[in-house]
């Protein structure tokens, strides 16, 4: 994926991120469902405006650690203002690539956590690099949106396809039990459990939701079409999205909370003894 355009997005969406309550609940439940001590030593991969970051401090105390990272200079600069605000000490933000953590020693963490990211983030690149900088039987935790969702999406992309445009679903690697299971197993995790949740959002606006796909850095393609296709992609899709608004939980987000553990060494040996 193109850093230059991810970055460009996420700060322009930096100041009014923190303030969606539904974000902040997001971060605090996966937190929450962590089990974090008093005393590790974290790392949020993909802070954004340090969410997570802050529940994950106050789990681990003034005897632990918390590192966010994040590629968006936006963000970082709101992360550091809601961490003033805070109080805590114990947190600290780097500008750095949460698919490559590029700086980071091996085994430096205890927990990584990732909230919301994976819909932003190459899963088996990020994967990896979480592997990596966790020690032997660290843990690693992340939430994702369930696949197909949310419902407006699924309808931008199929509208897509009407217009010659494949548009993959971002939560395609990541975004169901068995997936999210096989995609950890690859980078050499062992699966501990996903525990399902579902966040009760109200009904948007169909020319918002339109703008903001157009800017989301997971359909650029769509800069390919010409005026004329494009005005008919945006008229059809807003007819659509507008028909969602008549129905019930149309615009809910199923999520789950997905956490898997890197191997002791112990464990490493038995598997490699094994091949």
């Amino acid at each position: 994926m193109d850093h230059t355009r991810m970055e460009s997005y996420f700060d322009g969406r930096a100041a009014g991120y923190g303030q969606l309550s539904w974000h902040a609940g997001y971060a605090e439940r996966l937190v929450e469902l962590a089990g974090l001590t008093p005393g590790m030593r974290v790392l949020d991969a993909a802070t954004g405006t340090g969410l997570a970051a802050l529940a994950a401090a106050r789990a681990v105390g003034p005897s632990g650690q918390v590192v966010g990272v994040d590629i968006s200079a936006g963000m970082l600069r709101e992360a550091g203002r809601l961490l003033a605000a805070s109080g805590l000490t114990n947190v600290n933000y780097v500008k750095a690539d949460a698919t490559a953590l590029a700086g980071f020693d091996d085994e430096a963490f205890d927990v990584v956590l990732c909230c919301a990211g994976t819909l932003y983030l190459q899963a088996s690149a990020a994967f990896a690099a979480w592997h990596r900088v966790l020690r032997p039987g660290g843990l690693v935790c992340f939430s994702a949106m369930r696949a197909g969702f949310p419902r407006a999406a699924r309808v931008f992309r199929e509208c897509a396809r009407d217009f010659g445009l494949a548009l993959t679903d971002p939560m395609a690697e990541v975004g169901t039990e068995e997936s999210s299971r096989v995609a950890v197993a690859k980078a050499g995790f062992v699966y501990e459990r996903a525990v399902p949740d579902v966040i009760a959002l109200p009904p948007r606006n169909a020319a918002d939701l339109w703008r903001g796909h157009m800017v989301n850095p997971n359909y650029f393609e769509v800069a390919s079409l010409s005026p004329e296709d494009t005005a008919a992609f945006e008229a059809r899709y807003r007819a659509q999205v507008s028909e969602l608004s008549n129905e019930p939980d149309a615009f809910d987000l199923p999520v789950m909370y997905v956490y898997a553990r890197k191997p002791g060494r112990a464990g490493r040996r038995e598997a490699a003894a094994r091949t």
